[in-house]
């Protein structure tokens, strides 16, 4: 019998091994679920190339599978709204989000700024050299929809605090959105126009700053919707985009970190 437990062990000993090999890896299967389908996430039109460029430099990004679904705001939050399977969704507003929130339709907590827009003044027919050339400017001017784009309101304040509004505002050509009033400009079809800074700052296009007390902030915000099935993983994208290291990559693309306005509070307080 004695003989026997040596040679007995030495036939269990490879079994145990493997068992505990099998046990581990089950766990660890269990601990970190395979993707079954990609993240989806919805973003504004305006802030798809920047959150390209962030998500490149994400680490493992190659071992997450994600879709980028870029249209403009207010159809975003209608798809939403009637169920489209998105995880998260980055706004060009704060007003969409919040109705999201108040609708209960995305995770508690969830909504967060994540960016804040930048106006500019923009001629494709002329080299600009400050402001003060719209004093004497008496053609078409090119904005967003005031009373339905963020950046469009944002640029009426602006010629309001320019004292401007009552000379052009029987001017104006209002796009649908930021991004026709982009192209409205860029095709030549109006001399001068008010964009978000973003578009210039990514096709390398020189304009004029509006400089951000003349205006309401346009605070982009995020949410995780509650339907998403990856909660954990589009929490994931929602840290990462607010590291202060990938905020202050979002300088040269145009836009303004969250942290330039929390330091600096007392901005645009007279539309609070």
């Amino acid at each position: 019998m004695q003989t026997l437990m040596p040679k007995l062990r030495q036939k269990l000993l490879p079994l145990c091994i493997i068992w505990l090999a099998l046990h581990a890896s089950c766990v660890s299967a269990l601990e970190k679920p395979k993707q079954t389908k990609p993240l989806r996430i919805a973003v504004a039109a305006n802030f798809a190339p920047a959150l390209k460029i962030l998500l490149a430099e994400m680490p493992k990004k190659d071992a997450i599978d994600l879709q980028i679904i870029s249209a403009a705001t207010g159809t975003l939050y209608l798809q939403i709204k009637h169920g489209a399977p998105f995880d998260l969704f980055l706004s060009a507003d704060s007003s969409r989000p919040e109705l999201l929130e108040q609708e209960q339709l995305i995770i508690a907590d969830s909504r967060k700024t994540y960016a804040y827009g930048q106006i500019a003044l923009w001629s494709a027919t002329r080299p600009l050299s400050s402001l003060s050339e719209l004093n004497h400017y008496s053609g078409r001017l090119a904005i967003a929809n005031p009373d339905t784009a963020p950046y469009g309101k944002a640029a009426q304040q602006a010629l309001q605090k320019l004292l401007l509004w009552p000379q052009v505002k029987n001017k104006l050509i209002t796009g649908i959105n930021i991004n026709q009033t982009f192209q409205q400009v860029r095709s030549k079809a109006v001399p001068f126009g008010i964009v978000a800074y973003s578009q210039l700052a990514i096709n390398k296009y020189q304009g004029i700053i509006i400089p951000p007390e003349y205006y309401q902030p346009i605070a982009q915000q995020l949410v995780i919707v509650k339907s998403s099935q990856q909660v954990k993983l589009a929490q994931r994208i929602s840290d990462f985009i607010l590291q202060a290291s990938n905020q202050e990559k979002l300088v040269p693309l145009g836009y303004l970190p969250i942290q330039s306005l929390q330091k600096n509070s007392q901005v645009n307080t007279q539309y609070d």
